[in-house]
């Protein structure tokens, strides 16, 4: 799973593994470790509802609904975005897609990546 977060923006990237395990298990995590803390963040399913996220603590969760997770497992639909209203009134945007192998060397394991489907014709 990879994080990346600009100003008010926040995309999510999942590979197989980690959809497969948000579809049979409800949920999936990831830890980063920064010195004496730990930084948690993933994906929990919901029966219904928008996409959104909440922090609580250390912990970052996205929350999808099971629809959209069975969509992603059974098509190829790429990800779901949302806009979410912060209580100072701002907005905060949120992506969430499979993560694809690069078309350039990265030098990274992308063995778990989805095929990019830029690399045919």
């Amino acid at each position: 799973m990879k994080l990346r977060l600009l100003d008010n923006s926040i995309r999510l990237r999942l590979n197989k593994e980690d959809i497969d395990q948000l579809y049979n298990n409800g949920e999936v995590w990831t830890t980063s470790q920064l010195g004496k803390t730990s930084f948690v963040y993933g994906v929990k399913s919901i029966e219904r509802g928008e996409i959104s996220a909440e922090m609580d603590g250390n912990r970052l969760q996205f929350l999808l609904n099971v629809d959209q997770i069975k969509e992603w497992v059974d098509t190829s639909t790429v990800g779901f975005s949302a806009v979410q209203k912060n209580e100072d009134g701002s907005s905060l945007k949120l992506l969430i897609e499979k993560d694809f192998k690069c078309l350039t060397d990265r030098n990274e394991d992308e063995s778990k990546n989805f095929e990019n489907p830029n690399s045919t014709c």
